[in-house]
């Protein structure tokens, strides 16, 4: 059974379309989509794919040895953000798109999780200690610039659940705003119960 990307529209009108059959590797899932509707992000194991409309043929655009998370277009897209483990601990990077014609590393000492700010002038990342992070950033049609990252405030982030879990927060596009999915301690909570042959109970 292949993985298959459908797409619908929002309101819930319409019938869903299938747009690209990506096999039948359980390790995929769609990762982000490009403000014009022209190119999806998708993840394939440990590497990255796009589609790009209307062809919808689905092209590598990392194929690394090590692990890549969570790629996120810029607001202008062209640009990716996303985190990659290449030097040994997971680092946030920008690349460009839809050639990779150079990587700069964002993040220092550790980060995931990257979001932008809805104009693209900020990055947003969870440090290594769990701090949400913000750095400057400014493209021109040379390059990209990143400043240095600033420590918002430190989060409790709950563990992710599945491979799919790939993101723990959200933030507002004026970057003032921030939803966490926070871990919440119950040291009063009622131990756990198992019932046992619990049928026989309900026949009683």
């Amino acid at each position: 059974m292949g993985f298959r990307v459908y797409v619908k529209n929002s309101d819930g009108s319409g019938s869903e379309e299938e747009v690209a059959d990506l096999g039948s590797n359980l390790q995929v899932n769609p990762w982000d989509w490009s403000r014009d509707g022209k190119y999806m992000l998708i993840r394939k194991k440990s590497e990255v794919w796009y589609l790009a409309w209307p062809d919808r043929t689905p092209k590598p655009l990392f194929q690394a040895k090590w692990a890549i998370r969570n790629a996120q277009f810029s607001p202008d897209g062209r640009w990716i953000a996303y985190s990659s483990n290449e030097t040994g601990n997971m680092e946030v990077y920008v690349s460009s798109f839809p050639g990779v014609n150079g990587k700069w590393q964002v993040s220092a000492a550790g980060g995931e999780e990257p979001r932008w700010r809805h104009d693209g002038g900020e990055l947003f990342y969870v440090s290594a200690d769990g701090k949400m992070m913000a750095v400057p950033v400014k493209t021109t049609t040379a390059g990209f610039e990143g400043g240095t990252p600033i420590a918002l405030f430190q989060t409790r982030r709950r563990q992710p659940i599945s491979a799919q879990d790939v993101f723990s927060y959200d933030v507002s596009g004026d970057g003032k705003k921030f939803m966490v999915a926070t871990k919440v301690d119950e040291p009063n909570g009622a131990p756990l119960s198992v019932l046992l042959n619990w049928a026989s109970e309900i026949e009683k």
